[in-house]
C-alpha cells in the first residue's frame, strides 16, 4: 500500500510539474515578421503590418496548437482581406480543376532582421524561405514548393492565397534554423 501511495504522489508531481512549465512568448530575438500582400501595397506599406509574438497558449491559435508543438517563434496579426477585386489574379490547377484567386486574397510573410524592416531575409513562401507547412488548408492555398511545375498547382514563386475574403488571424511560426528550419503559416477565420 505504501508503494502505491509513493507512486501516486510521483504521478501527481509529474502532472503538477507539467502544468507549471513555462508558457512564454515565443519571440525570435533576431527577427521581425510582417504581413505583405495587396492589402499592404506589397513592398510600399508592409512596415505597418508588423506581426506580434505570442504564447502557444494564446486562444487565437487554439485551433492549430497541436500542429505547433516545439516551435521556437510564433507570430500573429489580424488582417482583413477585401471582397473588392485587385485587378489581377492567379489561376491554378487543383485536383484537376482550374481555380482562380483574386489578387486581393494574396498573402505573404516577410521576415527581416530585428529592428531593421528593410533587411529582408525572405517573403514566405519563396525559394529563400524554404517550404512552408500550411496550417489551415481549408482557408489558405499554399503553392507547391518547386521551381517548375507543369501540373499547374504553383511554384515557390507564386503567392499563397486566402480561399475567400474575410477577417483572419495570419499565423507564422518557425522551428529550427537555417536549412533545417520548419516553417508554418495559416489563416484562422475570425
Amino acid at each position: 500500500m505504501r508503494k502505491l501511495k509513493v507512486l501516486l504522489i510521483m504521478v501527481l508531481g509529474l502532472f503538477v510539474l507539467a502544468a507549471c512549465q513555462k508558457d512564454e512568448i515565443l519571440e525570435n530575438a533576431d527577427k521581425d515578421y510582417y504581413v505583405a500582400g495587396t492589402i499592404t501595397s506589397w513592398g510600399d506599406n508592409y512596415h505597418e503590418f508588423k506581426m506580434e509574438a505570442i504564447k502557444l497558449s494564446d486562444e487565437r491559435v487554439k485551433s492549430v496548437k497541436s500542429q505547433l508543438k516545439g516551435v521556437k517563434s510564433l507570430y500573429i496579426l489580424e488582417i482583413v482581406l477585401p471582397e473588392e477585386a485587385a485587378g489581377w489574379e492567379n489561376t491554378f490547377t487543383i485536383d484537376g480543376a482550374e481555380v482562380t484567386y483574386d489578387g486581393s486574397l494574396a498573402v505573404k510573410v516577410i521576415r527581416t532582421a530585428k529592428d531593421d524592416k528593410d533587411a529582408v531575409d525572405f517573403w514566405a513562401q519563396n525559394k529563400e524561405s524554404g517550404e512552408i507547412t500550411n496550417l489551415t488548408p481549408d482557408t489558405l492555398f499554399m503553392p507547391k514548393y518547386v521551381e517548375e511545375n507543369p501540373d499547374g498547382d504553383g511554384t515557390w514563386a507564386d503567392n499563397p492565397f486566402a480561399k475567400e475574403a474575410g477577417t483572419y488571424y495570419l499565423v507564422f511560426a518557425e522551428k529550427g534554423a537555417g536549412l533545417e528550419a520548419v516553417r508554418y503559416m495559416g489563416l484562422i477565420k475570425k
